[in-house]
C-alpha cells in the first residue's frame, strides 16, 4: 500500500510540473496612488443682483353699475338660465354663471356675493 501511494504522489508531480507553463510572466504590480495636481482657483464671476422690473398691479374690478351683472371670468360654468347655476345668476349675455360675483345683483335671491371669495354664498349679510 506504501508503494501506491508514493507511485500515485510521483504521477501527480509529474503531471502538475508537465502542465505548468514556463513562459507565463508575473502580472505587473499595480502603479502608486499619485495625488491630482494642484489646481489653480479661478476666480468666479460676481454675482449682481438685478433690479426686478416693475410689476404693474392688476387692475381692481369696479363694482358694477347698479342692475349691471359681473363678467364672468374662464372658470365661470356655461348656463342658459339661472337653474344650472346653483346659488349665481346665468349672465346671459355672456353664456356663463356670474362667478366670481361682485355684488348681489350677481347672486340669486337668499344668497350673498362674498367679496373674499367671489362665491355666491347662502343667507349671511352682504359683505
Amino acid at each position: 500500500m506504501l508503494r501506491r501511494s508514493v507511485f500515485a504522489l510521483a504521477g501527480l508531480v509529474l503531471i502538475v510540473s508537465g502542465c505548468a507553463k514556463d513562459n507565463d510572466t508575473p502580472a505587473a504590480a499595480p502603479a502608486p496612488y499619485t495625488a491630482p495636481a494642484a489646481t489653480v482657483a479661478q476666480p468666479q464671476p460676481a454675482v449682481v443682483a438685478a433690479t426686478p422690473a416693475p410689476v404693474a398691479a392688476a387692475p381692481v374690478a369696479a363694482a358694477p353699475a347698479a342692475g349691471a351683472m359681473a363678467t364672468p371670468n374662464a372658470f365661470a360654468l356655461p348656463c342658459q338660465n339661472d337653474q344650472s347655476c346653483g346659488f349665481a345668476k346665468c349672465n346671459v349675455q355672456f353664456g356663463k354663471c356670474a362667478f366670481p360675483c361682485v355684488s348681489a345683483v350677481d347672486c340669486a335671491a337668499g344668497a350673498t356675493c362674498n367679496a373674499v371669495t367671489g362665491l355666491c354664498l347662502p343667507g349671511g349679510a352682504p359683505q
